[in-house]
């Protein structure tokens, strides 16, 4: 079954797969919305901000934009699979 993926289950995710409790999740997510995340010139500016917010190494930072980029492209492959599924049922 495919699941919807909202606000909050992006952050549960990202929580899951970072090991970041839900408020450090949520301030990354933040970052994510204030930036055009897809872009690849936001790239660093994005992990700039993480590295400023969360007072990780760049290499961390780095780290969690790419499981974030890789949680959003699943989830944009997965409604190209199953574009009329209905997902709340």
């Amino acid at each position: 079954m495919v699941k919807k993926m909202n606000k909050t289950g992006f952050i549960n995710e990202l929580e899951k797969q970072t090991n970041y409790p839900k408020e450090k999740c949520m301030i990354i997510n933040n970052i994510l919305e204030e930036k055009f995340f897809i872009s690849k010139k936001s790239k660093d500016k994005i992990i700039n901000a993480i590295h400023n917010k969360l007072e990780v190494s760049n290499e961390e930072a780095n780290r969690i934009y790419e499981i974030a980029t890789r949680i959003v492209k699943e989830e944009i492959k997965n409604k190209l699979k199953h574009p009329f599924k209905n997902l709340d049922s």
